[in-house]
């Protein structure tokens, strides 16, 4: 995989486009950390950026605020359990120890909990998911993409490159050709767009 390298040069976009980081983690957060709630559809039904962010990212967003509108939460429940629920009997395993390894819990795991403790980021005791389920991962990003005075650009550079762009990508693509995905194919296609953009902006290290 190419090295994640700092560099001042970069699109128009990438200045507005820091703005809206770290709320498109905590969507996807909340997206793939459980069933939507009622509040949460709310959100995604009256959500748009002011800001001038990439093409590809904005036409993923109005699909996914489309999607919003069209399934009830008692859809939205069980298409997420056919999905996600239960190791072997959901669809898709949203691990990146098993995207990686095949294996749950393996050795990457471990590095991943080595550098969120660097980072000062601690597993919740109530949480149920390991830590690099993704939902999870999508939370740690939210968290250092919050504090770049705290979290520099390139330590948020090497975490991306050492956690999440290894897999989760492929992962969304897998979440976009899902059978059971109706609406989360909206999401997928939304978490590819932005980690196309997230891969850009990072690679170029520019801070906000």
């Amino acid at each position: 995989m190419e090295s994640i390298t700092r560099n001042t040069d970069g699109p128009a976009w990438f200045t507005p486009y820091a703005k809206i980081r770290t709320d498109s983690y905590v969507i996807l957060a909340s997206l793939l950390g459980q069933p939507p709630s009622e509040s949460l559809l709310k959100v995604l039904q009256n959500l748009q950026w002011d800001e001038l962010i990439p093409g590809r990212v904005d036409r993923a967003l109005k699909a996914l605020r489309q999607a919003s509108h069209e399934y009830p939460l008692s859809d939205l429940e069980e298409e997420y359990a056919n999905l996600f629920v239960g190791l072997g009997c959901g669809e898709l395993v949203p691990y990146a120890s098993w995207y990686k390894e095949k294996m749950i819990q393996s050795s990457s795991l471990v590095s991943l909990r080595s550098d969120l403790i660097l980072l000062g980021i601690v597993r919740q005791a109530d949480s149920h998911e390991s830590e690099d389920h993704a939902g999870a991962l999508c939370e740690c990003m939210a968290l250092i993409s919050r504090q770049p005075d705290e979290v520099d650009q390139a330590t948020q550079a090497n975490f991306f490159q050492q956690h999440v762009a290894p897999w989760m990508m492929t992962f969304f693509k897998d979440l976009e050709s899902a059978k059971s995905a109706r609406f989360y194919r909206t999401v997928g296609i939304f978490g590819s767009r932005f980690l196309e953009s997230e891969m850009e902006y990072l690679k170029y290290g520019r801070g906000a």
